[in-house]
């Protein structure tokens, strides 16, 4: 009856302390599912928004690519405003043609190689543009509940110190304590209240946090559902990871560069035909051309050999991709099963020790049987495990979060 009493006045406390906050704020929470979350940042992220115009402007320049150089008109008149027979119109001769520049040494091929390779790497970028977006949410929900849980917690640790407080009181009037168990007690409280002061703090920067990342800036938060739900992990890793996806684009580009630097040195011809009249005896004749650059001095070789240069160091880049994300992926798997250990470890029977231990002490307390001390005592280890509960509750969503980001593809 003792303990169905004092978890009633429990309940009570931290559902006053709880409408206050809401009362204070003057707005009702938003209740926010991962789901929605995940929803609303992928609405609203700027970044995202980014990588996609990225992809946009890179499958634009890859049709472009392809596109040969425009014919060029061109107009001379000969033989005007001079001297003697050449004064005023009378000689003049006047010249339409009609050039076209031929690309030569591979140069479009080149460059529709080189777009494509840009198209590709733009579309890995946006899929880890998305992976991150996805993994920094997970993360900011699973710390915004955590932290809310731990203000619950502290809410409720504020509870049972001022009834602790309140019996301690009782006990020093009736002379069975001296009055500094009342003045511990009253410590004790204050304690528990500066934690519950740091722990709003905490969920307050957490849910701010996750707004920024779901773009709902003007509403309070009420987080629901599990937060170790929807995870994609591929165990079969039929596929690359993004970031060797990533570092094989960039390497194919600098491949496809080499050949845009080496056409490049190939000079092109351009040809030109077109009729010529005479106006002075009415004549009319063909003309033409061509043109060609001769490659004496500029053949490109400087940007030939950059290009092959970057050629080396995206391969680099690739070569240690392919470590890292063997390592990123193998330190998220070893989080997970460290974090569900531990949580095994604090869900058994350890917990339920703790709720029993504050049980056995409030009740001895209050008869005499045990010190003031044993129940703060009791209380403490029962803080600590609930606390590290929800800390392995956390460290496990966040290793799945990490997990799903080192093999997203």
């Amino acid at each position: 009856m003792t303990r169905t009493r004092s978890r009633a006045r429990t309940l009570c406390s931290s559902a006053a302390i709880t409408l206050a906050a809401l009362a204070s704020s003057g707005v009702m929470a938003r209740a926010l599912t991962l789901p929605e979350a995940l929803a609303r940042a992928e609405e609203n992220s700027q970044l995202l928004r980014a990588s996609q115009a990225s992809v946009t402007a890179a499958e634009a320049r890859a049709r472009q690519a392809g596109v040969s150089p425009n014919p060029e008109l061109e107009v001379e008149v000969e033989n005007v405003l001079g001297t003697g027979p050449y004064s005023g119109f009378g000689g003049t001769e006047l010249t339409v043609a009609v050039g076209q520049r031929f690309e030569r040494g591979g140069k479009r091929n080149a460059r529709r190689m080189l777009a494509r390779a840009e198209v590709d790497l733009a579309t890995a970028t946006l899929a880890r543009t998305r992976a991150d977006l996805i993994r920094d949410v997970r993360t900011a929900f699973v710390d915004a509940v955590s932290t809310e849980e731990r203000l619950a917690l502290s809410r409720e640790t504020v509870a049972r110190a001022e009834e602790l407080a309140r019996t301690a009181r009782l006990m020093v009037e009736t002379g069975r304590d001296p009055p500094l168990r009342q003045l511990r007690a009253e410590a004790a409280l204050a304690e528990a209240r500066a934690a519950a002061e740091q722990a709003g703090a905490e969920a307050g920067q957490a849910e701010r946090s996750l707004a920024a990342l779901t773009g709902i800036v003007d509403e309070d938060l009420d987080l629901e559902g599990p937060v170790a739900e929807g995870f994609v992990l591929n165990a079969a890793r039929d596929g690359e990871p993004i970031a060797i996806r990533i570092a094989e684009a960039e390497r194919r580009v600098a491949e496809a560069r080499i050949d845009v630097e080496r056409s490049t040195g190939v000079a092109d011809i351009t040809a030109r035909a077109g009729l010529r009249g005479h106006k002075e005896s009415n004549d009319v004749a063909l003309v033409g051309g061509i043109s060609l650059p001769l490659a004496i001095r500029d053949r490109n070789r400087g940007g030939v050999e950059a290009a092959r240069a970057e050629l080396l160091a995206a391969e680099a880049r690739a070569a240690q991709a392919r470590l890292d994300s063997v390592r990123e992926a193998r330190d998220a798997q070893a989080l997970l099963s460290a974090a569900e250990a531990r949580m095994r470890a604090l869900e058994g029977a350890g917990l339920k020790q703790a709720e029993e231990a504050v049980r056995v002490a409030r009740i001895g307390y209050g008869a005499g049987k045990f010190s003031l001390l044993d129940v703060l005592d009791a209380e403490a280890a029962l803080n600590t495990a609930r606390t590290s509960i929800i800390e392995a509750r956390r460290d496990r969503a966040r290793a799945l979060a990490a997990l799903e980001r080192a093999q997203a593809q």
